[in-house]
């Protein structure tokens, strides 16, 4: 019994040690900024920053940074990139 148990123990502490590990992100925020960025980001360059984890700047209502969804920041700098894009022959045939 006293076996079973350090082991059930033991899986507990590995998965509360890889949780924390996976949410333990540190991030660097602005004083005046509203947004969150990687630690080393272009955003930072020449200014002063802190570096909290990723869960304290969620808590003070930080907001993560373009630099975390590369492929949204990508769609809105080219927002119009889809609309342009070639028409194939199946599509002229189905608007007709």
């Amino acid at each position: 019994m006293n076996r079973k148990l350090s082991m059930m123990l033991a899986g507990l502490l590995v998965t509360a040690m890889l949780t924390t590990a996976a949410f333990a992100e540190d991030v660097c925020v602005t004083k005046h900024g509203k947004r969150y960025h990687k630690v080393g980001s272009k955003f930072l360059k020449g200014k002063e920053f802190d570096v909290i984890s990723r869960e304290e700047a969620e808590t003070r209502g930080y907001k993560p940074s373009s630099e975390f969804f590369p492929d949204d920041a990508a769609a809105k700098q080219n927002p119009s990139q889809e609309a342009n894009a070639p028409v194939t022959s199946q599509e002229k045939s189905k608007k007709n």
